[in-house]
């Protein structure tokens, strides 16, 4: 009877970056030194001929590593912030699309840290000469050619996937710009956040969906309402496309108000806030102004949700 082969042990995750190729060139050089085989995940990867003892796999997908019979996956997440720009590159995908796609990819590698090893953007910042992978590869990491960011508020939500505790304990910034509106509430102000909420009642705000690794993360969402809109109610929703926790509010007044919400994420996922007006309304404004996110665990003992 034939022998089955060994599968591959030993992954490399590399998100996408401005410097991915650099990388990817580097890790091919670095494998081969050490008298192994690179070989790139495709979807069947796992099953072919290609996996040994003898093989490194690579993918930008975390979920596909563990997938696998992988036992030990190091994960590479070089400047995050410039990875929505490389994965409208690589996977032809155009804002908003390729924004969530990275998130995607970005949580589920950080979602590795608790079992694996994980070298971040901040890692990388202090400029080690030598990386070593699974005792046997040597890297030298390439010089970064990113750089600043022609989109500032993708920028700076994007600075939560740079540790790989996911910023716990700092609040991570969601602008307003990150969001989507609803076409009869925005279409008459030239700045962004700020409705006409004459009409039905409708969803006002919603999105940005990007996604977080695991935890319990909490959001403050700000708004500002003038005294006509201060009389109506609404509900805001926190969580995920599929289930979230809710909180009504009838302000009273005019006013900026903060609404804290939280939600337990059980897998990197994309996380969404929804702004509704719940009743028609003659006249009145409302100022929407993002939110700010902070992961306060990443212990997955905790409720399903909790509001605040």
């Amino acid at each position: 009877m034939a022998q089955a082969r060994p599968k591959a042990a030993r992954w490399i995750v590399l998100t996408p970056s401005a410097d991915d190729a650099a990388w990817r060139r580097e890790i091919g050089r670095a494998v081969k030194a050490a008298g192994l085989r690179l070989v790139a995940a495709s979807t069947n990867a796992g099953t072919g001929d290609d996996i040994g003892l003898d093989v490194i796999m690579i993918t930008d997908d975390a979920a596909r590593a563990l997938a696998s019979d992988a036992t030990t996956i190091v994960a590479i997440m070089p400047e995050p912030e410039s990875a929505p720009d490389a994965v409208a590159e690589i996977y032809h995908l155009h804002t908003p699309q390729n924004v969530w796609h990275s998130s995607t990819l970005l949580a589920r590698a950080m979602a590795l840290a608790d079992e694996h090893s994980i070298i971040t953007a901040s890692d990388l910042a202090k400029r080690p000469r030598l990386l070593r992978l699974f005792g046997l590869i040597e890297l030298i990491p390439p010089s970064s050619i990113a750089e600043v960011s022609k989109r500032p508020a993708v920028a700076a939500a994007f600075n939560i996937y740079r540790n790989p505790a996911g910023g716990d304990g700092i609040p991570v910034p969601w602008s307003e710009r990150l969001f989507m509106y609803d076409e009869k509430a925005a279409r008459n102000w030239p700045d962004w956040g700020i409705l006409d909420i004459t009409g039905r009642p409708r969803m006002l705000v919603w999105g940005p969906y990007l996604a977080l690794p695991q935890g319990l993360w909490r959001a403050v969402i700000r708004f500002g309402v003038d005294q006509t809109a201060a009389g109506h109610q609404y509900r805001i929703d926190w969580g995920t496309r599929a289930a979230c926790v809710s909180e009504h509010v009838t302000p009273g007044r005019a006013g900026m108000y903060e609404i804290q919400l939280e939600w337990l994420f059980e897998e990197a996922d994309a996380a969404e806030i929804r702004l509704i007006l719940t009743e028609g309304s003659f006249m009145g404004t409302v100022i929407f102004q993002g939110i700010t996110v902070q992961r306060i665990s990443n212990a997955l003992n905790q409720p399903g949700h909790v509001a605040a």
